[in-house]
């Protein structure tokens, strides 16, 4: 054990609670830097050990204005200066009491006041203004935002530009592309893929005269030419008077056309009007009144500029239907009454006239689209002649709707003598501008075609057919059945230059082609000889 004297003799370090390191823990400690901000400090918890590197930590206090101040403890205030010994007996060092925090206080909400009232009420600072520079940098922060605010527009400015480019590109692109395929199908239409005037002119199959009958329920014929001029870009609507002389078929050397549909059949007429005109004339539209009404109805009715109030059945006493004057509406039964009208002490002429204004009306309200007239020529029902059957009939007419309703149609009468024949001075002008034929002699041409047919299609009732047919067209059939090798196409076979027109009215009447009609050297016992091929087909029965 050690005496007092010896523990004076030895150094003496102050005492230390047991587990006083690990107990005591490092309080942080706030104090505020130079611009008023709080900061925090930790101590190092050996400090604390060594008294003799401990340092006098700051005191913060806050003012009567309640800025915060700082306070440094004497460090020699808190441990007394010890002496050698004899010492006096140790004494734990002091604990400084731990102040409390106090807690921060709500401040209740303050009502917003406006910027003007704010600045005015808002008290003078008590500190330099020196001591905040950044301030006075609100001019230098504006020219930057401006700057920024700059940038950003012509960003934005660059970017629009970009997406206008890009739009005005695409908008050309599709322009471009819409006018190719609208070039492309007009081009198409035109051509008659898409249902245009090409596909009219095919499906007519390039006839461009044909004549057209109207027979009331008496029996009056009235006919007039339908004439496509496509080199022209016109059309016309030709009357012909009943009284025109046309070749006879052999019982006399002319006849009426009035009659010669009776007398001769339709292709005989066809005939007879090629060769006095001298222009071909494709096909026959029988136009009988019954059909005039099916068609007027199906098209809705007409407008016509009426000379004379039409009544019913052209009786007198009979009910009126449509009054005289301009742009009259007419019925079906309207039109066929006024088409066939003749009022008592008229010529002929005056109802030939009133047919041509029927026919010119209906061809003002015609479908322009083939498939259309198509289908109202097959409603209409009409019992087609084989020289122009319904798609060729419809494309007719679709080629004659397209001119009148571009006003390039032209109806006319055509000029006859009192006997019914044509003179160079009158009817010449008119036959080379209208269908580009010269004028004849109905009775130079008056001696009729001899027709002889030899089979070569290898089936004998084909001769028979044929017979019929050539019979049919006008013509007259000589005795034959002579058979002859068989070959795959027909032939029709001519010497005189004056029987041309005849033999392509035969080879339509059989359903041949054109270039089954040829000119031979050799002689022949008929005007023409007709040589059945593989490719004849006979008409089928009804």
């Amino acid at each position: 054990m050690t005496g007092p004297e010896e523990r004076g003799n030895q150094e003496w370090y102050p005492q230390q609670e047991p587990y006083q390191e690990y107990q005591q823990q490092p309080q942080p400690q706030v104090y505020y830097d130079a611009y008023g901000q709080p900061q925090q400090y930790v101590q190092d918890p050996y400090q604390q050990q060594q008294y003799y590197q401990q340092q006098p930590q700051p005191q913060v206090y806050y003012d009567a204005y309640g800025q915060p101040q700082q306070y440094v403890q004497d460090p020699y205030q808190q441990q007394p200066e010890y002496q050698q010994p004899p010492a006096p007996p140790v004494q734990p060092a002091p604990v400084q009491p731990v102040q409390p925090v106090r807690p921060p206080v709500a401040e209740p909400p303050v009502a917003a006041v406006p910027p003007q009232a704010r600045k005015a009420a808002a008290p003078e600072p008590d500190y330099p203004t020196g001591e905040f520079t950044f301030v006075d940098e609100e001019a230098e922060q504006s020219e930057d935002v401006i700057d920024w605010l700059k940038f950003a527009e012509s960003r934005t400015e660059r970017r629009d530009e970009r997406r206008r480019k890009l739009r005005n590109r695409l908008v050309g692109a599709a322009l471009v592309l819409v006018l190719a395929a609208g070039g492309t199908a007009g081009y198409l239409w035109w051509q008659g893929d898409l249902g245009g005037p090409g596909s009219a002119a095919k499906a007519a199959g390039g006839r461009t005269v044909n004549v057209v009958h109207l027979r009331d329920l008496q029996g009056k014929v009235t006919s007039a030419l339908l004439v496509n001029d496509q080199s022209g870009q016109k059309a016309s609507v030709l009357l012909l008077p009943d009284t025109l002389k046309l070749p006879g078929s052999g019982v006399s050397a002319t006849e009426q056309l009035g009659k010669s549909l009776d007398a001769t059949g339709a292709s005989g007429t066809r005939e007879g009007l090629s060769t006095v005109l001298g222009a071909p004339v494709a096909g026959t539209w029988r136009l009988d009144t019954p059909y005039l009404l099916l068609l007027v109805a199906h098209l809705g009715g007409i407008r016509v500029d009426t000379n004379v109030a039409v009544r019913k059945d052209n009786q007198p006493a009979g009910k009126e239907l449509a009054p005289a004057g301009k742009a009259v509406s007419l019925t079906a039964e309207a039109a066929v009454a006024y088409a066939t009208y003749q009022a008592p002490g008229e010529t002929a002429d005056a109802q030939l006239a009133r047919f041509g204004q029927v026919l010119d009306a209906i061809l003002r309200v015609m479908p322009t689209d083939l498939k259309e007239a198509q289908d109202l020529v097959h409603r209409v029902g009409a019992v087609p002649d084989p020289s122009l059957p319904e798609p060729a009939l419809a494309g007719v007419l679709v080629q004659l709707a397209q001119y009148t309703k571009d006003s390039h149609l032209t109806v006319g009468a055509l000029s006859v003598q009192p006997d019914g024949t044509l003179d160079e001075a009158t009817a010449g002008k008119q036959v080379k501008d209208v269908l580009g034929g010269t004028v004849k002699s109905a009775a130079a041409a008056s001696k009729f075609t001899r027709v002889s047919v030899l089979n070569g299609s290898g089936v004998d009732a084909s001769a028979d057919a044929a017979g019929s047919q050539v019979t049919n067209s006008g013509l007259e059939l000589l005795p034959s059945g002579t058979k002859v090798p068989v070959q795959p196409a027909s032939e029709i076979r001519y010497t005189d230059d004056a029987k041309l027109a005849a033999a392509q009215q035969l080879a339509i009447s059989l359903g041949l082609k054109d270039t089954a009609v040829k000119k031979v050297t050799t002689a022949q016992n008929a005007d023409l000889v007709l040589v059945l091929g593989k490719d004849y087909q006979p008409p089928k029965p009804q």
